[in-house]
């Protein structure tokens, strides 16, 4: 059995091409995982965070002209 260079170095540019197209899949499957996590906790504080978002940055205040 003959040990080809050129052989070799085509199998491991294959080899890692395949990796990294199963990790490219495997982290685009978290992100979407944890979107929907995101998306429901969002879900379930909205009328807490609409109550906030009034009084984020400024206190309501009437102008007096």
């Amino acid at each position: 059995m003959e040990l080809n260079f050129l052989q070799g170095m085509a199998y491991l540019i294959v080899a890692i091409t395949l990796i990294t197209m199963i990790f490219g899949i495997l982290a685009y499957l978290v992100y979407k995982i944890r979107e929907k996590k995101r998306a429901q906790r969002k879900n379930s504080t909205d009328d807490v965070t609409e109550e906030k978002a009034q009084y984020l940055f400024f206190q309501k205040k009437e102008m007096i002209l």
